[in-house]
């Protein structure tokens, strides 16, 4: 798996959504650099690393957890953004030696609706027959709300033209079967941050009760790390820092 690594400190795990890569986080790693051991990853069959058939979240999190065990890291903190988020959401329920606390950047615990899952099948088709960017260009206006910068958009895509066919297959899959996740983190007892976006269109809202769990807001889309990076570091460096 490929992966990025700047800074010391206490280690920070970045992991990105589906279609994209480890880059959509340059605009606001220069900042937690400067502070952290930030090690920032590539998924199976995106950017740089090779997909090897994973079709779960779970799948997913064991590529992880073998990454951060070979770097001899335990208790790292883990940003997820959207699929990164339901990967890191898997981790937690199998693997929380790995896991100090976790931030869940533009991603929700809430399951696929049916809906959802036909769509996702829809897409699995798409990807198969028409390729990866028949799909990103369905996709991606979306995360922005239909309103991004052309420039971020423009990056966007460019992260997505390097997702493999069977990458982007394999991550539809895998979120689509992920499992339902609210009552398995109200009953975790690790710090959890849910960064949330006034205009994402990509995410269910959800309520919970758990005092372990801190929301924060940003006046952005699904992409808050490219669309206000000052909103997601305030935020983000608020509740890492919060003793």
């Amino acid at each position: 798996m490929h992966f990025d690594r700047q800074g010391t400190g206490e280690p920070l795990l970045f992991i990105h959504g589906f279609l994209s890569t480890n880059h959509v986080y340059d605009k606001v790693l220069s900042y937690f650099t400067k502070h952290y051991d930030v090690i920032s990853i590539d998924l199976p069959g995106h950017g740089k690393s090779s997909y090897n058939n994973e079709k779960t979240v779970y799948d997913y999190a064991i590529r992880i957890v073998e990454l951060l065990s070979s770097l001899h890291i335990i208790n790292a903190t883990w940003i997820g953004h959207s699929m990164g988020g339901y990967i890191t959401m898997a981790a937690i329920e199998n693997h929380t030696e790995y896991v100090k606390r976790a931030a869940f950047v533009y991603s929700s615990p809430v399951e696929d609706s049916n809906e959802d899952r036909e769509q996702r099948d829809e897409h699995i088709q798409l990807v198969q027959t028409e390729g990866v960017a028949a799909l990103a260009k369905k996709r991606i206006p979306t995360y922005f709300a239909f309103q991004g910068d052309p420039k971020d958009v423009n990056e966007a895509y460019q992260h997505a033209d390097q997702t493999t066919v069977e990458g982007a297959v394999g991550a539809l899959y895998a979120m689509r079967d992920r499992p339902n996740q609210v009552d398995m983190l109200n009953r975790v007892d690790i710090p959890l941050l849910f960064l949330e976006g006034t205009k994402d269109l990509s995410e269910a809202p959800f309520h919970t009760a758990s005092p372990r769990i801190t929301k924060a807001i940003t006046d952005t889309s699904h992409m808050g790390m490219l669309d206000k990076p000052e909103q997601f570091i305030e935020a983000l460096q608020g509740w890492l820092t919060v003793k």
